[in-house]
């Protein structure tokens, strides 16, 4: 059979692009396992001996930034996946993970990078604080990786990553479907079997997401995201998947010369490199995976030359902008056609989230009337096509981010949109 490495689907013949993802030279061969390894997989019809029953260990964190997303720390025994465009920081913050670990045995097994390199990266990254429990090894050999992690009785494995390291029992390459599936159950199977915790470590596709099969997330404990892009500071790190607690964290951190430091002051930093002296800046709080973020959202409005206006939209769901225009030009009587519409949020932000509709109505309309909001206001509501103004999920929530000084404009001072005339 022939399989895609984009989406996993398979043909008896190899296509040149696949009919499920439209990739482009993804199809690999896909064998079946050797006889050495079907005999291993006999059952043997001896009765499972039932397990003690314990309280879970976990491993502390001092990072602050990380105790968001692991609020009961890592886990002993749990297998930790992380993926990201190359060059986001990957093996950055698995060395700073390292780094936590001061009584605890550590092997770095890299697959892509000599150990020197590893070393010199550490060193930076720590000010010259190596970690003496550490022991790094430049290795691909999946057999070689469980036996060393085994009789090294190590206590946490990074894997760097699952896509450069393949098995003698698997007759396809590293990074194949099938190797990335059968190497990822291995090491799996060793972590839970010796309560070894496991950071692995894997890449992306050109769509964002974590090459081989799906069934990769689904075999590992907890599935991470470092996003962010490369040439800008900020690098967000999101939680997907996560068997030992919620999903409703994130992390965020500013890549420096000495590795990824977390960032505490987010809320001032924003606020004050915000403009909020001209038309069409105004501030609100958007959602980012359950974590309220303060939003300084920019917007520009322009006489269009051509026969159609344009909409450049960045940072928030252009389907809500248009919707929001529409019920501007219904009951505010603007007349927003004749102009192109640029709405921007700076920074590395991006929102799907509909919290931020009056604070878009704002920017809008302010723009249209020239006027500029009062830097005290922040707007938070969602716009109904009635122009009914309605609370945000996690209303609460959002409010708690700001201060006492600051005068917010949500449902319970704002029943209709109408009433945006008398506050702008």
């Amino acid at each position: 059979m022939y399989v895609c490495n984009d989406c996993w689907h398979s043909s008896a013949v190899k296509l040149g692009k696949c009919s499920e993802c439209w990739a482009f030279g993804s199809f690999s061969e896909v064998r079946g396992i050797t006889g050495k390894s079907k005999k291993k997989g006999i059952a043997t019809g001896q009765e499972l001996e039932v397990t003690e029953k314990k309280s879970s260990q976990y491993i502390p964190l001092s990072d602050t930034e990380l105790a968001r997303i692991f609020p009961k720390w890592l886990k002993q025994g749990g297998v930790y996946l992380l993926g990201g465009e190359p060059g986001i920081g990957k093996s950055t913050i698995a060395l700073q993970i390292v780094q936590q670990f001061t009584t605890q045995r550590v092997a770095y097994f890299s697959g892509e990078e000599q150990s020197d390199q590893i070393v010199d990266r550490q060193a930076r990254i720590t000010e010259d604080k190596q970690n003496e429990h550490m022991d790094i090894f430049h290795a691909n050999h999946l057999e070689d990786i469980l036996l060393t992690a085994e009789t090294g009785q190590y206590d946490l494995i990074i894997i760097d990553s699952i896509q450069t390291i393949y098995s003698e029992n698997i007759d396809n390459a590293s990074g194949s479907p099938a190797q990335v599936k059968y190497c990822a159950e291995k090491i799996a199977e060793l972590c839970k079997k010796k309560n070894i915790t496991a950071w692995v470590i894997g890449h992306v596709t050109k769509g964002g997401e974590i090459a081989g099969p799906k069934y990769l997330e689904h075999l590992v404990d907890v599935v991470l995201y470092l996003e962010g892009d490369r040439y800008w500071q900020y690098r967000i790190l999101r939680c997907i998947k996560n068997r030992f607690g919620n999903t409703d964290e994130v992390a965020i951190f500013e890549m420096t010369l000495f590795g990824l430091k977390p960032v505490y002051d987010l809320k001032e930093r924003i606020i004050n490199s915000a403009n909020l002296t001209i038309p069409g800046s105004v501030l609100t709080v958007g959602i980012d995976n359950g974590r309220p973020v303060v939003v300084h959202l920019e917007v520009l409005l322009n006489k269009t030359k051509g026969k159609f206006p344009t909409r450049q939209i960045v940072g928030v769901d252009p389907a809500r902008v248009n919707l929001i225009v529409a019920i501007l030009e219904r009951y505010l009587k603007a007349n927003l056609g004749r102009f192109d519409i640029f709405v921007n949020i700076p920074g590395e932000f991006s929102f799907k989230d509909s919290g931020l509709d009056l604070a878009i109505a704002a920017g809008i309309y302010s723009q249209y009337k020239n006027i500029v909001v009062d830097k005290n206001l922040l707007f938070l509501g969602e716009i109904g096509l009635g122009g009914q103004i309605l609370p945000t999920k996690l209303h609460e929530k959002r409010r708690k981010e700001m201060w006492e000084k600051m005068s917010i404009i949500d449902h319970q001072r704002m029943k209709h949109i109408s009433e945006l005339v008398n506050i702008i």
